[in-house]
């Protein structure tokens, strides 16, 4: 379906009679978009304003990297799914460009955010709405993770979501790692439904009983197919958690590094009710690494059960462990990861090895010293478990496209790497990135030659020039494209919507 002409006409004798004020804006290819959508929702679009207390200002630099602070043409804040709709049907129409930030949690550039073309911000969809028989909660894309915990907290339910308070929505179109992954799988394997503004401005259901396929497809397939506007959360009964950050000084790291893997190949396979993100941070003002990991019970206890009595008993020097709520711990774990730095992180996965684990934070370690002269430098190193169990609830539940499933018969866990740095100048990046690539390329390498790299690249965590579409498979990649045909025969979502982790065409 074509955007409904009676509508355009509407809008386009509005902004001619000027009954709703039309920005003056600079950029050609999107001037006609901008005009159209200030006459449709004037208040809900901000044009090119780059006074600092602006919305435009605000919203085009609300980012936790730096990376992401482009110039859109101007800013579109819906407040509904009608909003959206509205707004895809005149990109659709107009062939403008734009972009589609939820929580504005990528370092990739371009992938939340745009230059010469509109920047839709979905930060005012914020509605939660707990079903009546507290199965599930549906939630508006604008939320973050900390904000879901905090309201579902009061009902006594949680949600398998992100870990840190700041995170947002778009988690559950990449993959997720959350405090339940043990028991419950990966965070897009427990959406029950979307709600998704197709590429002609219409909206549609897709779960397992209605536009299945495209409900698959959005469960690891990113910003591809549509633009989600609510996520319906399948909930978890939770009276509380204990858990928090345990401190590690540096002569603590080999003992972590043995803790860490004591966890992704037992810990964490035989007991499904705890989580743990074994964490490094390297500190380029001190030049030293200390441990920062999270540790937590899912349950409503006052100690950790036997199973993590390992990470207590390694020296630390700062233990934050107490009983509390998601929303709490959430917000307590984002503490320490600003927003606007220079951010780029990389992932990969191997079969759980205890000397690569060992090998990679020792590499990881030097290649952080040899930059700690540059200004803010900093490093995050975590590697985290999928394991078997994991897999197979993501299989139980519909399965989904990132291919885990071509690890089941191995009886190994999966070791998913995230390796982040931070500096403050974007005028350092020149010399920074192309060594940061160069280092993770040779890590892979390693792995690869010792026959534990497994193929998956996780959109979350990925670099823009990470192949992550691609690294599930050819089966499923083609199955994705047959998705995109369906959904979005004119490739809106390709030509439209370029920034982010796209589809092979």
């Amino acid at each position: 379906m074509r955007y409904p002409s009676l509508i355009r006409v509407f809008v386009t004798v509005q902004l001619l009679a000027g009954h709703a004020t039309a920005a003056v804006y600079s950029n050609a290819a999107t001037s006609v978009c901008c005009s159209l959508l200030a006459a449709a929702l004037p208040n809900a679009t901000f044009p090119r304003d780059m006074s600092n207390s602006s919305i435009y200002r605000i919203e085009s630099t609300h980012f936790w990297s730096s990376t992401e602070w482009l110039d859109p043409t101007c800013v579109f804040l819906p407040t509904s799914t009608a909003d959206v709709e509205t707004g895809v049907a005149i990109f659709y129409h107009h062939d403008c460009p734009f972009s589609i930030r939820g929580g504005g949690h990528s370092a990739i550039r371009g992938a939340a955010n745009i230059d010469d073309g509109i920047l839709m911000s979905m930060r005012q969809i914020r509605d939660v709405t707990i079903s009546e028989d507290r199965s599930s909660v549906v939630v508006g894309a604008g939320l973050t993770f900390g904000e879901i915990y905090s309201a579902v907290d009061r009902e006594d339910l949680s949600i398998v979501g992100g870990r840190f308070g700041t995170v947002g929505t778009g988690l559950l179109l990449g993959a997720g790692f959350s405090y339940f992954n043990n028991r419950y799988g990966l965070a897009v394997d427990n959406v029950k439904r979307q709600v998704v503004v197709l590429a002609n401005g219409t909206a549609v259901n897709a779960s397992s009983m209605e536009n299945t396929e495209l409900h698959w497809a959005l469960k690891g397939g990113g910003n591809n197919f549509g633009v989600v506007t609510h996520f319906d959360l399948f909930t978890i009964e939770s009276t509380g958690v204990f858990g928090g950050r345990i401190t590690y000084p540096e002569s603590s790291l080999a003992a972590l590094d043995e803790a860490t893997y004591n966890y992704h190949t037992k810990v964490a396979v035989e007991d499904i009710d705890v989580h743990v993100l074994p964490t490094y941070v390297y500190d380029g003002v001190t030049n030293t690494t200390f441990g920062a990991t999270p540790v937590v019970a899912n349950a409503n206890v006052t100690e950790l059960p036997p199973s993590l009595s390992e990470w207590q008993q390694i020296e630390h020097s700062n233990y934050t462990l107490r009983n509390t709520r998601y929303g709490t711990l959430a917000d307590e774990l984002v503490a320490g990861f600003p927003n606007g730095l220079v951010q780029s992180h990389y992932t990969f996965t191997i079969y759980a090895n205890k000397q690569f684990f060992s090998e990679c934070l020792s590499l990881w370690r030097q290649f952080c010293q040899s930059f700690s002269y540059l200004d803010g430098f900093n490093g995050l190193h975590t590697v985290m478990p999928i394991t078997q169990r994991a897999i197979s609830e993501g299989i139980r539940r519909g399965g989904n496209p990132l291919g885990l499933e071509r690890s089941v018969g191995t009886n190994q866990t999966l070791s998913v790497f995230y390796l982040g740095i931070t500096f403050n100048k974007r005028a350092d990046i020149e010399q920074v990135f192309p060594a940061w690539e160069i280092f993770i390329r040779t890590l892979q390498a390693l792995a690869k030659e010792r026959e534990l790299l497994f193929p998956y690249i996780m959109l979350t965590y990925s670099d823009h020039n990470q192949q992550v579409l691609q690294s599930y498979g050819e089966q499923n990649v083609q199955r994705l494209q047959r998705v995109q045909r369906v959904y979005d025969p004119t490739l809106v979502f390709q030509r439209l919507v370029t920034g982010g982790q796209k589809l092979p065409l």
